[in-house]
């Protein structure tokens, strides 16, 4: 009898990983065919790792957990506002994601601020102008890397909209897409690597 139920839970837990892989995948498919019908023309770097590159323990749960610096060119008129997600599309496994985790959602930067300083505070945020959204742990914050396994990669973006958003609570970044949609005037990405 305890076999049956210990293999009714187990088939359980399969089919729920996967359906949480497939709309993990779905979700990111999505959001790439919106990205490919947007100018990919925000050069976005950063002082704290190269593109590709390794993010350094200062930036992740190894170390304080400072957000990177990040620094962002744009030539396009009519910019309103900058928006910022990072995310890490590889949780939990890197070869089996079943979430799309938001780390960092950023919004209604105003079109002066083109850099954020390693570590930027949501005080200092607040100063610059720019509001903070939940992240994946329904804080206001950037959450620093801490993959429990494999090597994991945490995509950067940076939206130039043509209008600044206004919600009636806390957005997460589903939110923050939803509201972008129609508003975007351009994109730039970086991706960083990090590893326990």
């Amino acid at each position: 009898m305890i076999w049956r139920i210990l293999t009714g839970f187990l088939i359980v837990l399969i089919l729920l990983l996967l359906v949480l892989h497939i709309r993990a995948r779905g979700h990111r498919r999505e959001e790439d065919i919106t990205l490919a019908t947007l100018p990919r023309t925000i050069t976005l770097s950063s002082q704290s790792f190269p593109p590709g590159g390794d993010l350094p323990m200062a930036c992740s749960c190894k170390g304080p957990g400072n957000s990177p610096a990040l620094d962002w060119s744009s030539t396009t008129a009519g910019v309103r506002s900058y928006a910022l997600l990072a995310t890490d599309y590889d949780a939990v496994l890197a070869r089996f994601p079943i979430f799309n985790f938001s780390h960092w959602v950023v919004y209604n930067l105003p079109p002066t601020v083109r850099s954020l300083p390693e570590g930027v505070t949501p005080e200092q945020m607040l100063l610059l102008g720019g509001k903070l959204g939940d992240n994946g742990m329904n804080e206001q914050r950037f959450v620093p890397p801490c993959p429990p396994f494999d090597r994991h990669r945490y995509t950067f973006r940076v939206y130039a909209l043509d209008t600044t958003l206004s919600f009636n609570r806390i957005p997460d970044r589903q939110n923050l897409l939803d509201a972008m949609q129609g508003h975007i005037l351009e994109y730039g990405e970086l991706t960083g690597l990090f590893e326990k």
